[in-house]
């Protein structure tokens, strides 16, 4: 059996409509040395007879594990880096798809630049059916790609850039431009910098990457298209204002290692919008008595005619018993 390099790991719940597609494009790749784990965080649906049949069908290939429900990814997460017999981890969505030759050329670029700690790729974003919704994420990310710095490689090999630092750090408050699916990352480096953290719901990838870059991390940009990134109804980023508390509180764990007064006052931005923002859900899904409560925070925070607004709103409804 061919020893194993690199493990791809793969949170699941619910998946067994995408399942099958996604692990035919990560069982595809042909790089040599890869080894693919599912860990099913307590599917309702057909995900463990699916998973069951395909590592009939692969063999070594393929392992999975299925553990109590986690409610986010973060735990299936780590339960798959304590599984990984591979120096190097990819982390990959159930319903994402990988582009042909991803791993094999992200291992050439840790073979190239074995200081690399992490390296991450482009992306394109598709909906349910498939449809292509953004053929680069990254098009855009001017920002970040102007801290990057072109690195040496083989004449043929896609192009990759190196970036670390207070750069790196200052660059991923401000945006988060580290696609989950698109990592593959050194396996002692994620374990040391204690995993992912559950408690956090989600964001727990972008605590990562911020922990990594603190600690002075490597980070590689391959300048390619790595994978399909499906946006669909019940994702993460279509829990809207649920999802802000956790927002706030990756960028809340920054404010420690922030020197400069930009940057600074960008946290504060953020954080405090958050609360507005989270208030406001809370207001509009009834639950009066604790949008107020989330409002004064705002108000303590930051005065604004918006967070007054909302204090009054809520205090109003809280009295009318709405």
């Amino acid at each position: 059996m061919t020893d194993i390099r690199l493990s791809v790991v793969i949170p699941a719940w619910n998946a067994a409509a995408t399942l099958p597609q996604t692990l035919d494009t990560v069982l595809g790749q042909g790089a040599p040395g890869v080894e693919v784990l599912v860990v099913d965080d307590g599917s309702t649906d057909a995900t463990p007879q699916v998973l069951a049949e395909l590592a009939a069908r692969h063999g070594d290939a393929l392992r999975w594990r299925r553990i109590d429900n986690s409610g986010g990814p973060a735990r299936p997460r780590n339960v798959g880096l304590e599984m990984a017999r591979g120096e190097l981890v990819a982390l990959f969505d159930s319903d994402d798809l990988m582009e042909p030759g991803k791993l094999g050329a992200q291992l050439a670029v840790f073979d190239a630049h074995p200081h690399a700690t992490l390296c991450f790729t482009d992306f394109m974003v598709i909906d349910e059916a498939g449809a292509v919704l953004q053929p680069s994420m990254l098009a855009d990310y001017t920002s970040f790609r102007e801290h990057l710095q072109p690195a040496a490689g083989a004449p043929d090999a896609p192009p990759v850039a190196i970036f670390q630092g207070a750069d790196l750090h200052r660059a991923l408050i401000h945006a988060n431009f580290v696609g989950t699916s698109s990592v593959t990352a050194r396996r002692d480096a994620l374990l040391a910098a204690g995993g992912f953290d559950a408690t956090l719901g989600n964001g727990d990838d972008l605590d990562m990457w911020l922990k990594l870059a603190r600690d002075g991390a490597v980070f590689a940009f391959l300048d390619v298209i790595g994978h399909r990134y499906r946006k669909t109804a019940g994702g993460v980023t279509a829990r809207g204002w649920r999802r802000l508390p956790a927002v706030a509180e990756v960028r809340r764990r920054q404010i420690p290692f922030v020197q400069d007064a930009e940057t600074r006052a960008f946290l504060d931005d953020v954080i405090h919008g958050c609360k507005l923002g989270e208030a406001w859900g809370l207001r509009k899904e009834g639950r009066a008595r604790e949008a107020a409560a989330a409002y004064s925070e705002a108000l303590a925070m930051r005065a604004s005619w918006e967070g007054r607004k909302g204090l009054w709103l809520s205090r109003l409804l809280s009295l009318l018993g709405r």
